[in-house]
């Protein structure tokens, strides 16, 4: 089921015209009143002057004529606004607020999986999540270690809402994407103590600070043998073809995951199958819009690990009419371990219907904060309630899952 605002830039510009007539109405009578004044006085200081009560009447009309049309354009702006399809690009207390003629900045042109608007940028201060917990391994002064055998997925806490995952098994290593700018030398540093010489993957699910930041130092200090992205991305931005080049000269084989060959590998026991690997264009948004429309583009993976199912969702969402986040979860279908999509963030994120089709028993949030009410709640209806959370501001999160695909949780 899909919930995304039908006309998101048109919303928007109507709420500007709204809030331009707001003011028209506002000045238009404080000018009018002002030259009504003037010219009162003037005719009481020349009252054989018959020009000015023809100024006085035209004054008065045209502040008639100038508060109505907008009051008018305003009445049809209400409608659209609120009692329209597009009154789903607002929220309820912007619509309560446009019903009362009290006009707020808008930053909302998308609907939630209840149907209910939901904001493009959430503020985790306001929207549902606990103070920020002190880091334990992002500033680099502690450090975990794993298992010398078997499995193991370190989500690794870098002190930041962001995702630097570490998989590893039978002595082998890839990653899923690097961590936030700033702290490059910590992923490196704990990625050497828990023996890694080498990645066999790296994946970058797409190219956001806080997943790509640790990328120069992680490519300048190991060897990677492959590295997966989506190389159509090159031909529109230069964070692309940067990754790229890199890679390239690390020695890396570059795995268009658009290729059918590269949507499914291996790292010792585990296997790999990626999702959503075509690269979304979104033309016509604004710079800021095309960054956000970014996190549709996330690559997302899933490994399957003696038996059990655990999918790397990136920041994926719905985002302007790409529903790409519902239509990926229904690709992938039940999971068993959900590491939830844009650290818990429910805007455009983390859609009821998405998490219905995966019913994970656990969730794994990578955030600087506790996790969001919000996402946990629809997380643990998908599954009847039956989920376990674990959350990076805990410290780095490791699971294993040993061969009788028992899944266990150390912090």
């Amino acid at each position: 089921m899909e919930h995304i605002c039908t006309d998101g830039a048109s919303i928007l510009f109507l709420l500007v015209t709204q809030r331009i007539l707001t003011l028209i109405q506002i000045i238009a009578p404080i000018l009018a009143m002002i030259s009504l004044t003037y010219l009162i006085f003037r005719l009481v200081q020349n009252p054989e002057d018959k020009k000015i009560p023809n100024k006085i009447r035209n004054c008065i009309i045209a502040l008639f004529v100038v508060f109505m049309i907008p009051t008018i354009a305003k009445v049809v702006i209400n409608y659209a606004t609120v009692d329209s399809k597009m009154a789903n690009c607002l929220e309820p207390e912007e619509r309560k607020s446009i019903s009362a003629n009290i006009f707020k900045e808008s930053k909302y042109i998308a609907l939630d999986d209840e149907g209910d608007p939901t904001p493009i940028i959430p503020d985790p201060d306001a929207y549902e999540y606990g103070k920020p917990k002190p880091s334990e391994g992002g500033g680099g002064s502690s450090v975990i270690t794993g298992p010398s055998t078997g499995n193991a997925v370190y989500f690794l806490n870098v002190g930041a809402s962001s995702d630097a995952i570490l998989i590893q098994d039978e002595g082998k290593f890839g990653m899923i994407d690097t961590g936030i700018y700033g702290k490059g030398d910590f992923v490196v540093k704990q990625l050497k103590i828990l023996g890694v010489k080498e990645l066999d993957f790296l994946l970058i699910t797409h190219t956001h600070g806080d997943h790509i930041g640790g990328y120069d130092k992680v490519v300048s200090n190991f060897k990677i043998k492959q590295f997966f992205t989506k190389t159509a991305g090159a031909k529109r931005y230069g964070t692309y073809r940067s990754m790229i080049s890199k890679a390239q000269k690390n020695g890396a084989y570059i795995c268009d995951v658009s290729s059918p060959q590269c949507q499914q590998f291996t790292l010792g026991n585990i296997s790999f199958r990626l999702y959503n690997t075509q690269f979304l264009i979104r033309n016509g948004l604004s710079s800021d819009n095309e960054g956000r429309f970014e996190n549709a583009n996330s690559i997302c993976a899933v490994a399957t690990y003696n038996g059990r199912r655990v999918y790397y969702s990136g920041d994926i969402g719905n985002y302007f009419g790409n529903n790409q986040e519902s239509i990926t979860a229904r690709q992938v279908g039940d999971v068993d371990v959900y590491k939830v999509a844009h650290h818990g963030y429910v805007s455009f994120n983390n859609h009821q219907d998405a998490v219905n089709y995966l019913k994970a028993e656990y969730a794994v949030i990578t955030n600087s904060r506790s996790p969001s009410n919000t996402a946990l709640s629809r997380i643990k209806k998908a599954n009847n309630g039956n989920v376990k959370a674990y959350y990076t501001p805990d410290g780095t999160i490791v699971m294993t899952i040993d061969t009788s695909g028992n899944i266990k949780f150390i912090r």
